[in-house]
């Protein structure tokens, strides 16, 4: 079947300048088989992963469907696509037969792509059978999280760090902010120890995560926690970044290569010593987008969050006529939000400025997060 459809690809990345992310997953199995595995369980709340069977119709779709219970919290639906082809959900109705994707848009990706419930307050994972269609695919699974509605979280968070210029030591600062970040916005982090990984490969890795390399260091992530992999560098033939995203959100509780997030930490230096402050705020930034937040506002100044109570820069206030909006810009319309897309500049860092705030309902779609507790 040609796909003929408007799509969505992810952009989750902190910028330096202005770039997007890819994915891929290593898993293997098909489409038509089903299992259930536990990830977590708590006196609170409960997640699970099960693998969705889907059925084809003949009308170029598969479909399925899979039932959210009375205690239901939140839901991450992913679709695979072993040789990282574009995937995509045309549609996912809930209980009541509405279509959530018509306005939300059709999200996709190549090798992966996912759709989050709650992804703003406006849907919830509402009792009962949900239903799905999907594009060519060779698997979809669900994640589930179940128990009492939350009033705060706990998110759980595995560092790791790459190359031989920096240790594990030279981050625990930025790992200090990032936490600081989270607290503030009711959310709390259990930081693990940070796993040093001393392969030479790993040293410098590509943004894109369908680069073997990429995928090989992010496969490494633990299934049940937000994995924040700081790498030394970034190839020199890409777009300069700070930090990426594996997917918006990621696969939570799916061993992938599209479980985790990547900060490059020469992004962050001069010299030999990093900006602790600023490689926090990144860590914060790209965690976020893997739990599911969008940039706020997006470079061109026309495209925003589908959330009600962040702060839009418009275009309008594109003060140098670059077409693309900077914090500085943006002052008092959202400049100092987590998720805006890109950090402050040097001078205003050094001013003092900073990117730490979370609007309500931000905070509500982190505390609802299928892989929180």
């Amino acid at each position: 079947m040609k796909i003929i459809f408007n799509i969505i690809l992810y952009c989750c990345c902190f910028s330096l300048f202005l770039s997007s992310c890819a994915k891929k997953e290593s898993s293997s199995g098909s489409s038509s088989s089903s299992a259930t595995t536990t990830a977590s369980d708590n006196s609170k709340s409960s997640f699970s992963v099960s693998e969705i069977t889907q059925t084809n119709e003949g009308d170029g779709y598969l479909s399925g469907s899979f039932v959210v219970p009375s205690d239901g919290i939140s839901f991450m639906l992913a679709t695979f696509m072993d040789n990282n082809s574009v995937v995509a959900f045309y549609s996912l109705s809930d209980p009541d037969g509405t279509n959530i994707l018509s306005s939300l848009g059709t999200w996709g990706g190549y090798g992966f792509a996912s759709v989050l419930v709650p992804q703003t307050p406006n849907f919830s994972a509402k009792a009962g059978t949900w239903t799905f269609k999907n594009y060519a695919n060779d698997r979809v699974k669900l994640s589930l999280r179940t128990g009492s509605t939350p009033s705060a979280a706990t998110i759980t968070v595995q560092p790791y760090i790459t190359g031989t210029t920096w240790s594990a030591n030279d981050i625990a600062s930025a790992l200090s902010v990032m936490s600081n970040i989270y607290n503030k916005n009711g959310i709390t982090l259990s930081l693990k120890d940070t796993i040093t990984i001393s392969e030479s490969q790993y040293a410098t890795v590509s943004s894109s995560f369908t680069d073997s390399t990429t995928s090989a260091l992010v496969s490494q992530g633990s299934k049940d926690t937000v994995n924040l992999f700081f790498v030394e560098d970034q190839p020199s033939s890409e777009t300069a970044l700070y930090g990426v995203s594996a997917g918006l959100p990621g696969t939570m509780g799916i061993a992938s290569s599209w479980n985790g997030v990547i900060n490059y930490l020469s992004a962050h230096a001069t010299g030999s010593t990093l900006n602790s402050q600023l490689l926090g705020e990144t860590a914060a930034h790209e965690m976020g987008h893997w739990l599911g937040l969008f940039h706020t506002t997006e470079a061109n100044g026309t495209s925003f969050d589908p959330l009600s109570d962040t702060a839009q820069c418009a275009i309008s206030r594109d003060n140098d006529n670059d077409a693309k909006v900077y914090p500085e810009e943006c002052v008092g319309y959202g400049a100092d939000n987590l998720m805006f897309w890109t950090a402050w500049s040097t001078s205003s860092q050094a001013a003092g400025k900073k990117q730490e705030n979370l609007s309500s309902e931000q905070q509500y779609i982190l505390k609802y997060s299928p892989i929180a507790k």
